[in-house]
């Protein structure tokens, strides 16, 4: 029994190991190439919102055909609608192609982490579910090292547009993997009832009204790190492989806090960490711009990521 349900989660999150350096390393190359190409703050930060556009809007529905099809499927299908969708720069290299690789990527990109979280649901007992998504974190963490650092390395050896083709055919040979492995994951379909008619339903619940709004700040900070800091970087002269290892030290201390977690969960609750980590966060943030020297910024950084990284995995832990 134990091993029918460990392999297949070490599958899922080897699988997602693999797709996600590639997400994670995408915008630190999207946001960087906007830059280059010319773009201002306000124009890089609508590359942002467009990569999270078509996942707010379509997100509820997503989940309802989650619970319903063949969530395998949807992994690869996604994965490889993903790879197809971050080469589009590499053959029109211009800020319009930038907008739409954001679109596409947030809508396919959507699909197969969805696919791929339902499945760490549908594969675990209620014993080992918190467990495995809390292996999932760190898997998501991890990427969040190796994708800046290796997009950043790759950048100022063979430039921006290069980059996005050997994403490409990296994201490609993780759908070939996919294909090749996921399909002998255990088909466990689940079938819900008494599910919220609508979005609406669901914010009419108050846990989970406040629960959406913690998640909504925290995601808000994530993402405003991952779009001021490698600009601000920028700015200040740095080159891409150091702007990489600076986001590298904020995912590293993402992956610290979340090992300690529990621990921190256990002496605090849920919600008085959340509420330290919030704090810590506010007070990185005011101190990042006034900081200068690469090493002050990656230490910085790491501060950010003890706050940031520990409020997203409890974020959802409170929705769940």
């Amino acid at each position: 029994r134990c091993n029918r349900i460990v392999k297949p989660i070490a599958l899922v999150l080897l699988l997602m190991l693999g797709a996600q350096v590639t997400s994670k390393g995408s915008r630190v190359l999207t946001t960087l190439f906007a830059v280059d190409l010319g773009a201002g703050p306000l124009e890089t930060g609508l590359l942002f919102a467009l990569h999270g556009l078509f996942p707010a809007i379509f997100s509820v529905y997503a989940g309802r055909i989650a619970d319903r099809v063949d969530n395998r499927v949807m992994f690869y299908w996604g994965l490889g609608a993903y790879a197809a969708t971050i080469v589009l720069p590499y053959f029109y290299p211009s800020l319009w192609m930038l907008y739409l690789q954001a679109a596409l990527g947030g809508i396919t990109s959507m699909v197969y982490i969805l696919a791929a979280q339902n499945l760490i649901g549908l594969l675990s007992t209620p014993q080992t579910r918190t467990r495995n998504y809390g292996w999932y974190s760190l898997t998501d963490s991890m990427t969040a090292i190796i994708g800046p650092i290796l997009v950043g390395i790759s950048i100022d050896s063979i430039r921006h547009p290069p980059t996005y083709l050997w994403l490409c055919i990296y994201t490609f040979a993780c759908t070939g993997i996919a294909y090749a492995t996921v399909m002998r994951l255990p088909q466990q379909m689940r079938k819900t009832t008494n599910q919220a008619s609508s979005s609406r339903d669901l914010l009419r619940l108050p846990a989970m009204r406040s629960a959406l709004m913690t998640n909504g700040i925290v995601m808000a900070g994530i993402d405003l790190y991952g779009l001021y800091l490698p600009v601000y970087a920028h700015s200040l002269g740095f080159d891409a492989t150091t702007i990489g290892f600076i986001l590298g030290a904020y995912a590293a201390a993402a992956v610290v806090v979340r090992l300690a977690l529990p621990y921190l969960t256990q002496g605090w609750g849920e919600q008085r960490t959340v509420v330290v980590a919030l704090t810590i966060s506010t007070v990185g943030f005011i101190g990042l711009p006034f900081i200068e020297h690469a090493g002050l910024l990656a230490a910085i950084s790491f501060v950010l990521g003890l706050g940031l990284g520990c409020g997203q995995p409890l974020a959802m832990a409170l929705a769940f």
